[in-house]
């Protein structure tokens, strides 16, 4: 008798995963910009940071532009290499300035400036974190998240990371055990 109970709460914490390996295999993935009803309601009437390239698409539009139809308060976007708009080649320092599009404050985040600091977190309640990478470790990518991550640790700034798939992520290669 105490079987059924159990069984009930099994199937119900095993119903969202069924439900994802139902959209798997439809190929439709949801990444996590594709979710608004998830986050909105967590960073509205926040202050927000984000570390975007152009790879941070939602639909078929920009985070930026996304966020701003929804009345979210960007206060600083922060650039990885490559830069906000994917401009610079590899390897080209990015500068901070202002985004010609929304007008909001670019710091860049490749070159001598690496991390946040806390002055350029000042007044920011999250940051979200939106680049889709190749998951190479020498990327820097994903050394810009832990710098961030790092900041926003040590100034006690949450931080949003939406998650996004491997576009490479169905190649192998190296020797696989």
């Amino acid at each position: 008798m105490k079987l059924i109970p159990c069984l009930f709460l099994l199937l119900g914490l095993l119903s969202p995963l069924f439900a994802q390996q139902a959209e798997y295999q439809n190929n439709t993935i949801l990444t996590g910009a594709d979710q608004p009803h998830e986050y909105l309601p967590l960073i509205q009437d926040l202050n927000i940071a984000l570390v975007v390239n152009q790879t941070s698409i939602k639909g078929d539009q920009h985070i930026v532009d996304f966020l701003l139809q929804q009345g979210i308060s960007i206060k600083t976007i922060f650039a990885p290499e490559h830069g906000f708009r994917g401009k610079a080649d590899a390897g080209e320092t990015v500068a901070n300035g202002i985004d010609l599009k929304t007008k909001i404050p670019l710091i860049s985040l490749y070159g001598k400036n690496k991390k946040p600091s806390a002055e350029q977190l000042k007044g920011i309640d999250l940051v979200i974190f939106d680049i889709q990478d190749v998951g190479a470790r020498f990327y820097t990518y994903i050394s810009t998240m832990h710098y961030v991550m790092e900041a926003c640790a040590e100034n006690k700034v949450k931080m949003l990371v939406f998650d996004r798939p491997n576009p490479n992520g169905h190649y192998v290669d190296g020797p696989v055990h």
